[in-house]
């Protein structure tokens, strides 16, 4: 009797023991059709990582020389606007094989275009980059990147703003581009959007734009300095902006936010 009782005690005690937390966690299995079939979710990951790592290895870039085909205002603008029209089958063209939409603001005014040259240029017409000009606004990073990548193919990239790697004070992320085209030779530019990102820049961060430029105008055309209260105000405005920037840019930070 002595000795069943020991026998069974110890087969207890066994039994309690192989149940403890280390001896009864399973580790996963892994076999070679999950390295060759991976699923959803991990193919949706890496592409992630891949789209976000290539979006922030496009340099930022600009070349040593950015002058348009014409030094004439006249020349330079009737020139714009056939250049207006080859751009315009660019990025048509490259929306079709992406998940983007073409956006066109139209050629920059004439006095708008005069005012620049006079004002921010020294008087030098062939230094206007902006006359010819259009977007593309993708829903997700990888597109964003793969229409970057066609672009090259179509067009001479001479400058590149990736404000995506360091984006602007507000908290603004862009992908600003100067392209020589092919025909006209015609510099334009072209701005790769995010949808999230563009509609706060179109909509409620440009009202917030407006009030900052009544302060500040107001301020300049009474010859004084700002307010304490116009300061704080201010500051309210330009962190009200980049919360609203950094929550729109945030959502596209994760793996299911990959286009399917």
């Amino acid at each position: 009797m002595v000795a069943k009782s020991l026998l069974r005690t110890c087969f207890v005690l066994m039994f309690v023991l192989g149940r403890s937390p280390v001896a009864s966690a399973s580790l996963p299995e892994y076999n070679n059709s999950d390295i060759e079939n991976p699923s959803p979710a991990q193919r949706s990951k890496e592409t992630f990582q891949r789209s976000l790592s290539g979006l922030y290895s496009i340099p930022s870039y600009r070349s040593p020389t950015l002058l348009q085909p014409y030094s004439d205002f006249d020349a330079l603008y009737n020139q714009a606007a056939s250049a207006q029209s080859e751009l315009k089958d660019v990025l048509n063209q490259v929306s079709l094989l992406t998940a983007t939409q073409p956006v066109f603001p139209g050629l920059k005014s004439k006095a708008r275009a005069e005012h620049k040259i006079a004002t921010e240029l020294g008087g030098q017409t062939e230094l206007l980059t902006d006359l010819a000009r259009g977007s593309l606004v993708s829903n997700d990073i990888g597109s964003l990147v793969q229409s970057f990548e066609l672009l090259n193919n179509e067009v001479t990239v001479v400058e590149v703003k990736n404000r995506f790697k360091h984006p602007a004070p507000s908290g603004y992320r862009d992908l600003k581009l100067l392209v020589r085209l092919p025909k006209t030779q015609h510099i334009a530019e072209i701005q790769l959007h995010l949808e999230e990102i563009s509609e706060i820049k179109n909509g409620a961060e440009h009202d917030i734009y407006e009030q900052i430029q009544v302060i500040e105008r107001q301020a300049n055309a009474e010859l004084r300095d700002l307010s304490d209260i116009e300061v704080a105000k201010l500051k309210q405005l330009r962190q009200q902006s980049l919360s609203m920037y950094q929550s729109a840019w945030h959502q596209y930070l994760q793996p299911e936010a990959i286009a399917s």
